[in-house]
């Protein structure tokens, strides 16, 4: 694991992925997440729950200001062989890809920092703090939830689906419909800080049925990016087939932050507000 002084510069030239989830999905897998606490934790969180929204998708707005910003919020799983051969130290990825390294992104590792600046937030006994420190935790696990999030495919641009990624990641957010998921009540699990690479592969295994029900669906103008250009028929048939899928990893997401949210505070000794 690294630590937050040690984050590598990245590349202006890093590709960059449409934003993951669009607001409304960050601000879904932000509620889930806080339902998903255990009861320990709501001297911490409960009020809360409207600030966590608010400043989810923070991460996504730095990106205008911060070129380094936008590799955090993915991984190329290709550039490693697959899902399963990237390495979980940084070090060794970055020997392994060189100054490609950049270009292909780092989302493990921002998680396990952003856990890191958690565990010192709580520590701090800042509620603030940690309320905006778990906002943003919660932006980077729900990306690394969105499956367009583990390819250099990102976006559809390679299998001619230009437009893909948002149609997924927010024209069928948009279509959830009536949705109440039941609570998933995080349990303490030490090793869920070593979590992010098996979520990787599993987010990954979602690519390709994802980019198959997209072309299944029906057609659509090849560069045409917004949900408009696409039928009624379309998002019919692709929310039938795909919207069951956005709807678990939106339910994952939450709860693998709630996870993340927990072991932050034992890590920290399990502390009250100041």
């Amino acid at each position: 694991m690294r630590t937050l002084p040690c984050l590598l510069a990245l590349s202006l030239f890093a590709p960059m992925p449409l934003a993951a989830w669009g607001w409304k999905g960050h601000e879904i897998v932000a509620t889930l997440a806080c339902r998903d606490l255990p009861a320990q934790l709501a001297p911490w969180f409960g009020g809360q729950e409207a600030v966590l929204r608010e400043h989810v998708n923070d991460p996504d707005h730095w990106k205008l200001a911060d070129p380094q910003e936008n590799p955090r919020h993915f991984l190329n799983s290709e550039a490693y062989g697959g899902p399963g051969a990237v390495p979980r130290e940084i070090r060794d990825a970055q020997a392994r890809l060189g100054s490609a390294f950049v270009r292909d992104g780092e989302v493990p590792w921002v998680i396990q920092d952003r856990v890191q600046a958690l565990v010192q937030a709580f520590q701090a006994g800042d509620r603030s703090r940690v309320v905006l420190g778990a906002a943003f935790l919660c932006h980077y696990v729900g990306d690394l939830n969105v499956p367009l999030h583990t390819t250099a495919n990102y976006n559809g641009q390679q299998s001619g689906q230009t437009g893909v990624h948002r149609r997924w990641e927010t024209g069928l957010v948009e279509r959830l419909g009536s949705w109440d998921p039941e609570p998933r009540p995080a349990g303490l699990d030490p090793q869920v800080l070593e979590a992010p690479w098996a979520w990787l592969q599993e987010s990954y295994a979602l690519v390709g049925p994802l980019l198959q029900d997209d072309r299944e669906a029906g057609p659509g103008p090849r560069e045409a990016q917004w949900e408009e250009a696409r039928t009624s028929a379309y998002w019919t048939e692709f929310n039938r087939r795909q919207g069951p899928v956005v709807r678990a990893q939106l339910e994952l997401a939450g709860q693998r932050t709630a996870q993340m949210i927990l072991l932050a505070w034992h890590l920290a000794g399990e502390p009250e507000p100041a």
